[in-house]
């Protein structure tokens, strides 16, 4: 597929670091109104958790109905970081790439949220005194 000469090439400039690979690292930073509606969306999922925290058997389900009724804000933080996003895509690639990485993103950051909300339902049970 490449000349053996454009590998051993690109090789070379990797090991001395003169060539840096794109990684998977998400170097768009949360701020702005991004940061506002990541807040909001993490408060609210926290507020309905904390309702629900009684039953330590069901935390991976609490944590999920608190993200569904918190919708509306997680709706608004997904706006905002495909605005955030897309804000400097102008070519078909640069859309796609865009598309790519809000898709990880948010994956990521729903994954982060309830991993965060079951271990503090986890952490509340377990520190709870018993009557």
């Amino acid at each position: 597929m490449f000349p053996r000469a454009t590998l051993l090439t690109l090789a070379v400039l990797l090991g001395c670091g003169c060539v840096q690979m794109q990684t998977a690292d998400d170097s768009t930073p949360i701020e702005g109104p991004m940061k506002s509606a990541s807040d909001a969306y993490t408060a609210c999922a926290m507020a309905e958790a904390e309702k629900d925290m009684i039953n330590p058997a069901g935390v991976e389900d609490i944590a999920v109905a608190a993200h569904g009724r918190c919708w509306a804000r997680w709706d608004a933080y997904r706006e905002a970081t495909n605005t955030t996003y897309f804000a400097n895509a102008a070519t078909r690639e640069e859309m796609q790439l865009a598309h790519d990485k809000v898709d990880a993103h948010l994956r990521q950051f729903e994954l982060e949220t309830r991993r965060s909300l079951m271990d503090r339902m986890i952490e509340h049970t377990l520190t709870r005194k018993q009557p």
